[in-house]
């Protein structure tokens, strides 16, 4: 039983802040306490010369644990880029989206995930309707006051003046910026041009191997949300590359990505690199890896295998890591999955929030619970078939074990 546990948690190309990560970590294991009927509670962040973390606390009747959780923080990165001016990342973000068409990736996302295939277009899409949007303004007004000269040029002024309008205004609400500064970010990082971000990488490997090597936790959950999954098994490779015992000695270490998008850049030709990380993390037999998908998640790779890159089969059951697939409708209420139908991304986000029902998946059971994370997910119900209504530890003995999916 897990007494003493520490989570690293990358999150995906998001700018949400250290400070903003804690608020709603506060506000989502509230909800996780009422949905397992137990005692949960968390400190203000600690603030440290190179890492910044938060303690938790979780108990039911018979266990109690302290978890430190620790966002690998990448968002200053993120806010950078989409902070660049409006002509950059046009520009850059249209270069990048046809170097994935023209190279035959997003021909692959449409073999290998539908649903990605369709989310790749989404901000060209957008920012060209806003564009139109825009021209369509330009036209309503020399329609108006008619077609002489001045009211041509008075029309072309508020096109090209409406559309950065536009894009500030609904652009930011619809994400636009996040989904071009995403592609230029994910072609450059691809294309090894992201020297800030390979720094980072180093400083989260040296920080996990450090964070192993002290022995201070029962064991070490490293979560990987989005396009974080990438991240993650990168700085997994280059931490075993300079600490080969990783996981062998030490505290051990147990893998989640989740929500991941691992294939879209693996996929790439350019991707052998990626391909190569996760081929590595798969290999190791002292770090356990587990995937969660879920069908309405569309911005992922449903029931596609992250190492072998092909659909989930017999073929791939025995390489991890361990594909398991999760139901929304088994986590959250009628009513919620309902409201949430349409709202893609906070579908996506729901793998690091919490349930509002018990099921086999359970972001803050991997956080807080006393069962170890690699147990939990072999378990065919997960941590439904181990605790009771009260949220008292039922059993500690291993569950069945579930048949990969």
């Amino acid at each position: 039983m897990i007494v003493k546990r520490h989570i690293f948690h990358l999150a995906g190309y998001d700018p949400i802040s250290v400070a903003s990560s804690h608020r709603r970590f506060r506000r989502e294991l509230a909800t996780f306490a009422r949905t397992w009927g137990v005692e949960a509670g968390v400190g203000e962040i600690e603030r440290h010369e190179d890492f910044s973390c938060w303690r938790a606390t979780a108990r039911g009747r018979n266990w109690a644990v302290t978890s430190v959780y620790e966002p690998l923080d990448w968002h200053d990165i993120v806010r950078a880029d989409m902070e660049r001016p409006l002509r950059v990342l046009l520009r850059r973000g249209f270069s990048a989206g046809a170097d994935f068409i023209a190279s035959g990736t997003v021909g692959r996302y449409f073999a290998s995930s539908l649903s990605y295939a369709l989310f790749f277009f989404v901000p060209f899409v957008y920012v060209l309707l806003l564009a139109a949007l825009s021209i369509a303004l330009g036209a309503a007004v020399i329609c108006a006051l008619g077609a002489q000269l001045l009211h041509v040029a008075l029309g072309a002024a508020i096109a090209l003046g409406a559309f950065p309008l536009l894009m500030r205004s609904l652009g930011k609400r619809l994400r636009v910026q996040q989904g071009l500064a995403d592609w230029m970010f994910s072609r450059d990082y691809l294309r090894g041009r992201r020297r800030d971000v390979e720094a980072r990488i180093e400083a989260f490997a040296a920080r996990i191997a450090a964070c192993a090597r002290a022995g201070e936790a029962d064991e070490i959950v490293l979560i990987g949300h989005s396009l974080g999954a990438i991240l993650l098994i990168d700085a997994l490779a280059h931490a075993l590359d300079r600490h080969p015992d990783l996981g062998r000695s030490g505290t051990r270490l147990s893998v989640l990505t989740v929500g991941a998008t691992i294939p879209k850049l693996s996929l790439h030709p350019a991707g052998g690199w990626i391909r190569s990380c996760a081929q590595r993390l798969a290999a190791e037999p002292a770090i356990e890896w587990t995937e969660y998908q879920c069908r309405s998640d569309t911005i992922s790779f449903y029931k596609f295998h992250p190492v072998a890159l092909e659909p989930l089969g017999p073929a791939n059951d025995a390489l991890k890591p361990l594909v398991r697939r999760i139901r929304m409708r088994e986590m959250l209420s009628l009513g919620t999955l309902l409201r949430l139908r349409l709202n893609l991304m906070r579908l996506h986000y729901q793998f690091v929030m919490a349930n509002e029902r018990r099921a086999s998946y359970d972001y803050f059971m991997f956080v807080c619970g006393p069962v170890p994370a690699a147990e939990l997910a072999r378990a065919a119900t997960g941590p439904v078939g181990y605790f009771a209504v009260d949220g008292s530890l039922r059993r500690i003995d291993p569950v069945p074990a579930a048949r990969p999916s």
